[in-house]
């Protein structure tokens, strides 16, 4: 896989990296929600006079918080797939059982 040199900013520090190529687009919107994401905390907490350095705790929490629910719900993905398929399969026996029981009346007339 090919590595590409490439230069994020956040806040107020440059940071070079070297990433796969296919993956430089993942690292620049990760830079974009970063930065978005502690200016919104900066501007929350301003009269606050917070430090800068738990504005990036938080930042830090959130994303994380994100992410953890992201990977729940992807853990749960499969479970939610194969009950549907079950309960497809519960409604199609049903459906088959009641159609047994009651089968359709024939017209003396055919």
């Amino acid at each position: 896989m090919a590595k590409q040199n490439i230069t994020l900013r956040i806040d107020c520090y440059t940071i070079p990296l070297q990433v796969e190529r296919e993956d430089e687009a993942v690292w620049r919107k990760a830079a974009v929600l970063l930065n978005e994401t502690y200016k919104r905390y900066a501007a929350a907490y301003q009269q606050k006079q917070v430090p800068v350095e738990k504005l990036w705790i938080y930042t830090a929490l959130e994303i994380a918080v994100k992410m953890q629910r992201d990977v729940q719900g992807k853990e749960l993905q499969p479970l939610l797939e194969r009950l549907a398929r079950l309960n497809d399969k519960l409604t199609e026996t049903q459906q088959r059982s009641t159609s047994a029981e009651n089968p359709k009346q024939v017209r003396k007339d055919e």
